[in-house]
């Protein structure tokens, strides 16, 4: 067992050829180093495929990486394995075990959720084209087709009817997962809420960071198209050149002011659904993860994925960044980050990081 008093926090990353790479760690690691915040300190990094980890003074292993992580990095999930088994025998405590960051393919994080109770769409798994017709049947029209282990809004396609199946390019999917389909956006106006809201005249996507008890609103997109994305949010299309141009003669302000306004609110407000987020996240495994998810009229929730190896760029690079004051807010966001981890530490006696107000 190690000795009390290990208060290194070892960061596990991808390494060369070992999946692909997320500079959201680095964008934290320099928002330590902008406040000389002391858990900067004790801090290390291990790339996986770069030889044995140091746990030397380890008291807490963070696993960093994509996911799923055994089904999309083999090799990468191996290595990642080794060093949890090790620290595991060492009694060094683990966030985000790389069996854990495994259960998020489409297909598995469903089935986990609705086991145990948590508001999702009913998935079916297709491992071969054979597969793929009887998955439809079972979760009926409309539907979402997309690749099981992707988070991207690529290779994502919507089915409304028998002939549009038949149009299928299912292999280019597989492995794929066929989810059902719900249109929020028409609950909306069933229960009569005005086209000039926001719900009701789009389609729209919530994200909340989750870590332990822990939740943070992070924001709130509005698209045209049923799977709602940064690549075709609103945000994006009023960040355009055209829609600029016409802003300066008049237009579409209005509209953009309202996206704004919401994002904000989403933002800002306690989030009435973050036990079912914090529960999301539990049943998974995992310690840590993004979430998103939609708001139905009458305040529930249907959950679409959790994503424990988010993308989270500076305030600068962010779409709309001025006018969303989204510097401050993703500072705000690494600032709770930082604090969860010293809280995490600070519950378990053993793990000694140091935070300013002892210094």
């Amino acid at each position: 067992m190690r000795a009390s008093g290990d208060s290194k926090i070892l960061f596990i990353t991808h390494g060369a050829g070992r999946g692909r790479k997320v500079p959201t760690g680095d964008v934290f690691l320099k928002r330590l180093a902008a406040k000389s915040d002391p858990l900067l300190k004790d801090i290390r990094i291990h790339r996986t495929g770069s030889g044995s980890a140091d746990l030397e003074g380890v008291g807490l292993v963070i696993f960093w990486l994509g996911d799923p992580l055994m089904q999309k990095y083999p090799a990468c999930y191996v290595d990642a394995v080794a060093i949890a088994e090790e620290a595991v025998g060492r009694g060094i405590r683990i966030l985000n075990h790389p069996d854990a960051l495994s259960n998020t393919t489409k297909s598995r994080q469903a089935h986990i959720w609705a086991d145990a109770g948590a508001p999702c769409a009913a998935a079916a798994s297709a491992s071969t084209l054979g597969d793929m017709a009887g998955a439809i049947e079972r979760i009926g029209f409309p539907c979402i087709v997309r690749s099981d282990q992707e988070h991207a809004q690529r290779q994502v396609t919507t089915l409304f009817k028998a002939e549009d199946a038949k149009e299928l390019d299912g292999e280019a999917l597989l492995p794929a997962v066929v989810l059902k389909l719900y249109d929020i956006r028409q609950e909306y106006r069933d229960v009569g809420r005005p086209r000039s809201d926001l719900f009701a005249r789009y389609h729209h996507k919530a994200r909340a960071f989750v870590f332990g008890d822990r939740v943070l609103a992070s924001h709130l997109f509005f698209s045209t198209e049923r799977i709602v994305g940064l690549s075709n949010s609103l945000f994006q299309r009023e960040a355009s050149r055209l829609r600029r141009l016409a802003r300066h003669f008049g237009y579409h302000e209005r509209l953009r002011a309202e996206l704004i306004a919401a994002d904000k609110a989403y933002f800002s407000a306690p989030l009435e659904e973050a036990q079912e987020l914090v529960q999301a996240v539990k049943a998974l495994g995992l310690d840590f993860a993004a979430v998103d998810y939609s708001i139905r009229p009458d305040g529930r929730i249907i959950i679409w994925e959790a994503n424990p190896y988010f993308w989270l760029p500076h305030g600068k690079a962010s779409v709309l960044s001025r006018q969303r004051n989204a510097v401050t807010r993703v500072d705000q966001t690494f600032d709770w980050f930082t604090a969860c981890i010293k809280a995490y530490c600070n519950d378990h006696p053993n793990l000694s990081v140091v935070s300013s107000s002892r210094r």
